[in-house]
């Protein structure tokens, strides 16, 4: 063949080969070390995509709705942060890792997404001097990532047999 190695190798039915290189590797760590400590600004406007409004016209019910979920969301979402920091120069991982990129590399875009005010199916036309030009690569960047995980985690699948 030519040399081309996948992005993400199934290596089996829960192992999976990262073809990453160092470049990607360190941006991929350090956005979820950034994001991680974003997480302790409970009064950070760019989180409002990653704790959602559980019910909005009820100012009651909403306080209530986040008592039960918002610590949970937190810390959760910290944990596996700092699970794909962690696992970011890693040659190869689980499928339990792999899962966690998947929603650690969302939970940035979300971040990521609010900043630029990303709105769904829509890219902007940017120039070359644009100061957001660099998050705007990061965020297709990242999109183009968890497209690759998630593809992934979806051909090695189990199959449930009848």
């Amino acid at each position: 063949m030519f040399g081309f190695r996948r992005t993400i190798q199934t290596k089996g039915p829960d192992r999976f080969a990262i073809n990453l290189g160092e470049e990607e590797r360190s941006v991929l760590r350090a956005v979820c070390e950034d994001v991680v400590a974003a997480l302790d600004d409970d009064a950070n406007p760019l989180l409002r995509r990653v704790f959602p409004v559980g019910h909005a016209s009820d100012p009651e019910i909403e306080a209530q709705y986040q008592a039960l979920v918002h610590s949970d969301l937190l810390r959760t979402r910290r944990e596996i942060l700092t699970r794909v920091g962690e696992t970011a120069f890693d040659t190869e991982l689980d499928r339990v890792t792999l899962d966690k990129w998947m929603i650690g590399i969302n939970t940035i875009r979300l971040v990521l997404g609010t900043r630029l005010d990303v709105i769904e199916n829509h890219m902007p036309e940017i120039d070359h001097d644009d100061p957001d030009l660099p998050a705007w690569a990061l965020y297709e960047f990242l999109g183009w990532l968890l497209e690759i995980v998630i593809q992934a985690l979806s051909d090695s699948a189990p199959t449930t047999g009848r």
